[in-house]
This record gives C-alpha cells, structure tokens and sequence, in this order.
C-alpha cells in the first residue's frame, strides 16, 4: 500500500531532481515562447513545495498542505500544467487508498485528464503528450510489478522515447531539434520519485544539451503577445468562464486549482483590461505579469552589454521603454482588496476616475522582494552588469529592497541608485542615462553621470487638492488641516535629500498654476533649463497649457508629455499637473 507518508517523500525526492537540472530546462526552453524560463518555474514550484508542502499523521492535511503550495507556487505555462497535475493527484489520493498498483493508475489517469481539462488548447507533442502516454506505459506493464515505485522504473524506457518524440513538435514550432523543455522536467521528476528505491544511472540525463543560440528567433515568431500573465481568483468554481475570458484575449491558457481558488495562466497583450474582466467573476488575490519581449532581448537581441532598471515612479514613454530595453519593476497598488501592477494591470487611464470614486485610499507599496530577485537573477545570466536605478528611498522603499535583492543574488555584478527625486524629473534622469548607454558608455560613466544629473533635476506639481496626499502620509495631517480650512492650493516638490515639500501659498487653482511659472521662469534665469517635461495625471487638455506656457518661458518644446504614473497619481490625485526639468548646473540653492 502507497500511504500519504510515502507518497509526499517520494513527490519531495522528485521535486530536488527537478531543481538539479534548471539551467539545463531554461536552456532548451523554446514553447510556447523561447523565453528561457522553463527551468526556473520549474524550480519555483518545487522549492515551493518543498518549502510549504509537510508530512503529518493526518493524510488530508498534509495533502492539502500539498495542494496549496503547488497552487501557490505555480507559475509559468509548465508550471501551471505540473501544477495542476499535483492537486488533482493529491485530490484523487485524498479520496481513494492506495491498495496496488492499478489504484496508483487510477489517480494519475484522474489527474493527468484534470490537466488536459486545464489548458484552453492543449497542445499534443508537449508535455501533456508525455504525461498520458507515461499512464498508458504503467497500465501495459502493472502486471510485472508489485508495488508503485517499481511500476513508474518499470514504465521509464517508454516515457523516455515518448520524450524522444516531442523534438518532432519542437522542430516544427521553432526550428531547434530539442525535446520539450516542460516534458523533461515531467521526466526528471519521475526519475526522482524513485531515486530512493533505485539508483540506476539515468537514461534522459544522458542526451546533450543542446546550445541555446542554436536557432535565432525572430521577434514575429515570439511575440504574438508580450506578457505572460497569471491570476489568483477567490470566490468562483466555474473554471470554463475563466477559459473563455482568458481565451478571449490571449493563448497559452491554463486554468490551475480546485473550488476551493483558481489560478489562471495566459499570453495576453492587455493584462490591464484581463484583470478589469477576471474580477467580475471573483476576488483578484494574485497577480503577476511578465514581460516576455524583454525576456527575449535579454537572451536573443541585447542591445548593451548593461542592463537598465527602473521602477514604475519613473514616467517615461513606453516607446523609449522599448527603443532602449529598459526593465521595470512594478510597484503595486492595493486598491478594492486587490493588489494590482503599475502600469501593467492597472494603466493610468482606467485609474484616475476609479480613484476620485474610491471610499479608501489606494495602498501603494515598492515591488515586491521576489519579484526584484527574480529580474536580477534572470537579467544576471545574460548581461555583465545590472544598472538599477530608482525613485527617491525617501518617498519609497524601492531603493532599499533593490539594495537588499542585489546583495542576495550579484553584488558584483548590480549596482543600485537614488534618484532622490520621482516622476518626470526621474524619467528626465533616466531619458539621458539610456542614450549614453546606447552609444556605449562605460558602467562609470552612467553612475557618474545619473550623481551629476540628480543635482540637477527639479520637478514642480500643482495638485487640486491635498486631500489625496494627506490619505497616502505624503503630508501631515496638521498641515492638510491648516491647507485645507485655508483653500490653499500649495506646489509639491522635493527637496535636496528627495523628501516631498510644499511651495507657493495660493488660494485659487488658477494663480497656483502661476505661481509655478512664476518659479519656473526665476529657475530658468538663474540655472538654464536644458530639458524639461510635462506630466499629468489624466487631463491632456491642461497639460498641452502647460507645455505652451513653457515653450514661451524657455524657447524650447518639451521633450515629451504624458500620462503620470497611477503609483504617483495616487498622491497628487486627478487633474494634477506638473513640471520637471533639468538645469544646466545644480538646482541648490533654491530661492523662491
């Protein structure tokens, strides 16, 4: 008999297979989409279960324990699948005992149709392939065998040339002769389950790796859609409705979980509008967006041998985002108990007008540590540097957790930056930082340059009220008490150590706009303004004005206009707008 016992140290055993061979999976990974991850969501799952999955007397706990850590820890479209694989193998075991071997065949033919049932278009030659034909293997030999690990060492040789077989749907998916990535790990993690009861060598570990540069991809072949995107969904037993929504806006899709919560998975082009749509149907707990066009450049197509980061507080123009491979993190935003992505999940067109309604303040909070781990560590294996620059650690704890993330995975190899400043003079900062490193500065040269140009950013906010400021802690409640018994409509900056301060005591909206020309034109005589730029949180119409009015003051157009960032916004509220510049020499002293 296969008791639970048994089972979760033979699963645990084949989890530390899976995690021996990663950079071997990331490195034949080439579907759906050659982004070199297969391996390390892999990985993440199994240290996952390794990690939060346990053993105990009672068999439905540690079976459910089981199950929430491979949902948990799910992530990637092989991910999803094993995933998916694991809780309907432990469901099946949660309500049938394991006597013999064909009880064994029973649960995984159960869980193996759960996972075909999970993925909108399964596709044959894959992992799903090997899974069913690895069942198919244990039922043709079950009568030679008289116990579980025997059975799945006894049905290895045919799973290994079902492996074999999926180079064919390689080939044609890619051009590269390799076996499906996702397959392998499946194999390397039957290999596992019986590593303690058989020590032969093994067969699979035994095929060359092939090069990963083998076949150059085009960006036509990648890209359908760019992001990779998963959500956790309380509240919803229905998983086709979440099929149908995700299939709607993307492929790849593969639906995880139990009635308990879902997990979907899905390629998409618009996860800001996937996760307006999958919350119609339940609580969005989770979410997590990948940005597979950068994962690409970093393998395939970079541009400098230094990769660039920002976080979401930088407000740039997507285009120069994307001309200059720039990676971001996206600080995340907590709004009607759902934690969304900055400028990926929630896009400042959509939030400004859901802010002015909200009953609570949205919560903002810097990336989460992971999450900054993870982008080192994939960003480490393909550049010889790791630039990391970002918003003022006074406004933010983006700073320190980059800090804290770089010395974890490269020291050596990361360096990270304070802007001391946010925004648009931050996108000014980081506008020349990426030219200089496109026409080939060295690492020193960026650091000194981003010290010499935080000298000389300044940006300036006119808010309609303060009253969004004073919810997020960016002013104190007795200056919000006195701003507001007063009508005062004050100008938000920051100061020289990257602190927020208030300027110009105006009453009326109108001659707080002035007031700000009025401290622009004094900075323009006194320390020349080389650039500038004009941000707005949703309100085009006021900043073309601004940008007018500054083209008279300076002589010169701005060097771009956009949308502020919902992480900002969140602070400054709907209607703000602002300027930032940059000086010719450094802004300190200020005297208004």
């Amino acid at each position: 008999m296969l008791d639970h016992k048994l089972l979760l140290n033979m699963l645990f055993s084949g989890s530390r297979k899976v995690i021996e061979h990663q950079e071997e999976l990331n490195a034949i990974n080439v579907f759906p989409v050659p982004d070199g991850d297969t391996g390390s969501n892999l990985s993440h799952l199994m240290r996952t279960i390794l990690q939060d999955a346990y053993i105990s007397d009672d068999a439905s706990e540690s079976l459910t324990s089981l199950k929430k850590a491979a949902l948990r820890g799910s992530r990637g479209n092989s991910g999803m699948i094993f995933s998916q694989f694991l809780i309907h193998l432990a469901n099946g075991i949660s309500v049938k005992n394991i006597h013999d071997s064909n009880d064994f065949i029973s649960v995984c033919e159960l869980a193996t149709g759960k996972t075909y049932d999970s993925v909108m278009s399964p596709e044959e030659g894959t992992v799903l392939t090997v899974m069913k034909e690895w069942v198919l293997a244990m039922k043709e030999t079950t009568a030679a065998h008289t116990n579980v690990p025997s059975l799945i060492f006894g049905s290895l040789p045919h799973v290994y040339q079902s492996l074999e077989k999926t180079k064919l749907k390689m080939e044609e998916v890619s051009g590269r002769k390799v076996v499906d990535s996702g397959a392998k790990g499946f194999v390397y993690f039957l290999e596992g389950l019986i590593q303690p009861h058989n020590q032969s060598e093994s067969i699979v570990t035994k095929q060359s790796i092939p090069a990963f540069g083998d076949h150059i991809f085009s960006k036509e072949e990648l890209l359908s859609y760019r992001y990779c995107t998963e959500f956790m969904i309380k509240g919803i037993s229905d998983s086709s409705k979440i099929k149908e929504v995700a299939g709607s806006l993307g492929d790849s899709v593969v639906v995880a979980g139990d009635e308990q919560q879902l997990k979907v998975h899905f390629h998409t082009n618009e996860p800001h509008k996937a996760v307006e749509l999958m919350s119609k149907f339940g609580t969005v707990s989770f979410q997590k967006v990948e940005d597979m066009k950068r994962q690409y450049e970093s393998i395939h197509a970079r541009k400098s041998k230094i990769a660039l980061v920002v976080d979401s507080a930088c407000d740039l123009p997507e285009e120069f985002m994307d001309h200059h491979q720039i990676h971001m993190l996206p600080a995340i935003i907590e709004m009607d108990q759902s934690p969304y992505l900055d400028k990926l999940t929630l896009k400042p067109e959509n939030f400004y007008n859901r802010l002015e309604q909200a009953e609570k303040a949205p919560k903002t909070s810097q990336p989460g540590l992971e999450q900054i781990i993870r982008t080192y560590e994939q960003l480490a294996k393909h550049y010889d540097h790791i630039l990391s620059i970002h918003v003022s650690k006074e406004l933010s704890g983006t700073f320190e957790s980059c800090r804290l993330a770089a010395a974890q995975v490269a020291p050596e190899k990361i360096t990270v930056l304070n802007t001391k400043t946010l925004s648009g003079a931050y996108g000014l900062l980081i506008h020349s930082v990426a030219e200089k490193l496109d026409e080939g500065a060295s690492l020193d040269e960026l650091i000194q340059l981003t010290e010499e140009l935080t000298a000389k950013a300044e940006i300036l906010v006119s808010v309609p009220t303060l009253k969004h400021m004073i919810r997020g802690g960016r002013v104190t409640p007795l200056q919000g008490k006195i701003a507001t018994m007063l009508k005062m409509k004050p100008i938000v900056s920051v100061d020289e150590q990257g602190k927020s301060k208030l300027y110009g005591k105006t009453f009326f909206r109108n001659s707080n706009l002035k007031k700000m020309f009025s401290m622009i034109g004094h900075l323009d005589k006194t320390k020349q303004i080389t650039q500038y730029v004009v941000l707005h949180a949703n309100d085009p119409d006021k900043a073309a004005l601004c940008a007018e009015e500054m083209k008279n003051l300076t002589g010169i157009a701005p060097l771009y206009t956009a949308n502020v960032s919902p992480v900002i916004g969140a602070h400054a509220g709907k209607g703000s707008v602002s300027v930032a510049m940059l000086f010719d020499k450094p802004k300190y002293e200020r005297s208004f």
